[in-house]
């Protein structure tokens, strides 16, 4: 009974005073690989890791983050050029991390754990706006990295707000939980990021608050699949001259893989889009794909990320074809579906609604590729309905549209003009009657 008793007692020991400096380090790469995971998945972000103390029972680390390419290249530089600042603005987070098979530490802070991983973690934010006189942002972000490295976040960001160089920024907290699983490669996130405002001389923007629920995992194909449901409400940007609202942006999508290939259906909605003129605008669109090809579609857009972090992304787009040709053309002779289920427009003009549906039939191996071979293999179908007011526009700006009507190819119904558009094996019926390809006027 003693010896069980002894036994014990070592077991312990090694799992308090031992497995944390063991452990640490396991709980270092970890930050590491999400660094690396982060950079990889979103071009234009750095993180560059300041310091880095790692101690036996306690490490601490500071990592800076700046958006300066990629997507964000234009905005750095237009920072830069108004400002005068070579300097971008950055968020700087500090980070504690209590480690071993037991973080007994972290009992002395809030939020702390003991339950058994590799680390329990807590973060704090501050805003570097390029002087490099940090602005405490009040908050924290908590986490616990579990034994397989999956590990569970609580982003809590109180009410606060700062000013700088006659800008104010405002905001109303943010609530947040991020799950990853490395095994699985999948992250979750699900919260609320409460009112935010901006203010500067002649700009005003801001959102009432913005609802993210997502579920993504990455595929060996370099793109993820998943699920995620995005809501923004009474968005402002602009001056009071000059400025543009709307009531709310929805994104709803959803994907998944199988037998190789992708579908997904995603929804689009704009409620109430100002216009500075004051036109107000409503867009409702949803999309659907069926049976892509999973290996060619993550070459196309891994060269797609890849230009979104060239020096010049629109040269880098104008050329980017020849480089992904061969999987564009392997895309497209397995077959696909590809739908507009449903545009709807609301413009002062009236409701411009519109449906398309294109259905690509599988090439046999066996014969060559080429594109009217394509087209041979393949049917649509489009309908659109446009207000008579909407087109009379157009046509003053391209007086070639008014051969549409002279054709039949748009047809009055009321106080709209109306096409239905069949087509399948090289030809085409447009409302009943059969046209040439392509049709003169389109």
């Amino acid at each position: 009974m003693k010896r069980w008793l002894v036994v014990l007692i070592v077991v312990l020991a090694l799992i308090i005073l031992v497995s944390p400096g063991i452990v640490g380090r396991l709980a270092e790469k970890n930050i590491e690989d999400g660094i690396t995971w982060t950079e990889s998945e979103s071009p234009g972000v750095t993180i560059t890791t300041e310091t880095f103390q790692r101690g036996w029972f306690t490490s601490e680390g500071r990592h800076r983050v700046i958006l300066e390419g990629g997507q964000f290249r234009e905005a750095s530089q237009q920072y830069t050029a108004a400002t005068g600042n070579a300097e971008l603005p950055s968020l700087i987070i500090d980070t504690r991390l209590d480690h071993g098979l037991l973080p007994v530490t972290s009992l002395s802070r809030d939020e702390g754990s003991i339950l058994p991983g590799l680390a329990s973690t807590v973060s704090s934010f501050q805003v570097d706006p390029g002087s490099g006189e940090p602005i405490e942002v009040p908050g924290a972000l908590y986490s616990n990295v579990g034994l397989s490295g999956a590990s569970d976040s609580h982003l809590l960001l109180e009410p606060g707000s700062f000013e700088h160089d006659g800008a104010s920024v405002q905001w109303q907290g943010t609530d947040l939980v991020v799950r990853a699983d490395p095994d699985s490669r999948g992250r979750a996130i699900e919260g609320i990021i409460n009112a935010i405002s901006i203010k500067s001389a002649g700009m005003d923007a801001g959102f009432e608050s913005l609802a993210i629920t997502a579920d993504q995992s990455a595929t060996d194909y370099g793109f993820n699949i998943g699920s995620a449901d995005i809501a923004l409400k009474e968005l402002t940007f602009g001056s009071e001259t000059d400025g543009v609202s709307m009531a709310r942006m929805g994104i709803k999508a959803n994907s998944d893989i199988e037998d190789e290939r992708v579908s997904g259906q995603s929804t689009f909605s704009v409620s109430k889009l100002t216009s500075p003129t004051g036109d107000v605008v409503d867009v409702e669109l949803q999309v659907s794909i069926a049976d892509f090809d999973a290996q060619s579609l993550g070459v196309i857009s891994a060269a797609l990320k890849e230009v979104q972090g060239a020096a010049d992304p629109q040269a880098a787009m104008a050329s980017i074809y020849p480089s992904i040709e061969n999987d564009v053309q392997t895309l497209v002779r397995k077959g696909l579906e590809f739908n507009i289920d449903e545009l709807k427009v609301s413009l002062p003009q009236g409701l411009v609604v519109t449906n398309v549906a294109i259905d690509v039939e599988e090439i046999p191996a066996d014969e060559s590729f080429s594109w009217p071979a394509v087209l041979l293999n393949m049917t649509a179908a489009v309908d659109m309905r446009i207000p008579v007011a909407l087109f009379d526009m157009l046509a003053m700006v391209n007086p070639e549209a008014n051969s549409l009507v002279a054709m039949g190819v748009l047809q009055k119904d009321g106080m709209d003009y109306v096409m239905e558009a069949d087509y399948a094996k090289g030809l085409i019926n447009v409302n009943g009657a059969p046209m040439p390809i392509p049709i003169p006027g389109m």
